[in-house]
């Protein structure tokens, strides 16, 4: 069997903490069968028993698994940072791009009000917005889930039944 591996430290570089920095290094000293102690490191694999190979394989499955989810949550927490920076720069050009439209929309009916009173061309202007405004919407809504998780739904039941049938 190959000699056991000791698990990497920890990455720094995420922000990733050790689980408890503080701790002593446990005593390595191994009482050997002539008599002696041997010293450092881990025990070869040959020397261990079933029950201390399987905690041992249990205790770095642990360690591996809690670990991974530090990297996780570190990883989360940068990507939503990223995210949220992504977020508040669509949002200030949304902003100008909705007062460019409005400003597009006052000169065209300034443009309009040259041959007609002021009032009726900014009229026929916000008539126009709001038509295709409700076009949209009700294209929209057209499009709106309405029958929302079916396939949950149905696998739910069909679950449900199967259930039902195995315990009857």
């Amino acid at each position: 069997m190959p000699p056991a591996v000791p698990l990497p430290a920890p990455r720094r570089d995420l922000g990733v903490p050790r689980s408890d920095p503080g701790a002593r290094p446990r005593d390595l000293s191994v009482p050997l069968a002539a008599g002696g102690v041997r010293r450092g490191g881990p025990l070869p694999v040959e020397e261990l028993s079933n029950r201390e190979l399987i905690a041992q394989t249990l205790g770095n499955a642990t360690l591996l698994v809690k670990k991974e989810i530090e990297l996780a949550r570190a990883e989360l927490r940068a990507d939503l940072r990223s995210e949220l920076a992504m977020v508040k720069g669509l949002g200030v050009a949304g902003i100008c791009a909705f007062c460019t439209l409005n400003m597009i929309l006052v000169c065209l009916a300034l443009a309009l009000a040259t041959v007609m009173p002021g009032w009726s061309s900014a009229l026929i202007v916000a008539a126009v917005v709001l038509a295709i405004g409700t076009v949209a919407g009700f294209v929209g809504w057209g499009k709106r889930v309405k029958d929302p998780l079916s396939a949950t739904r149905r696998t739910l039941k069909e679950d449900f039944q199967w259930a039902k049938g195995r315990i009857a």
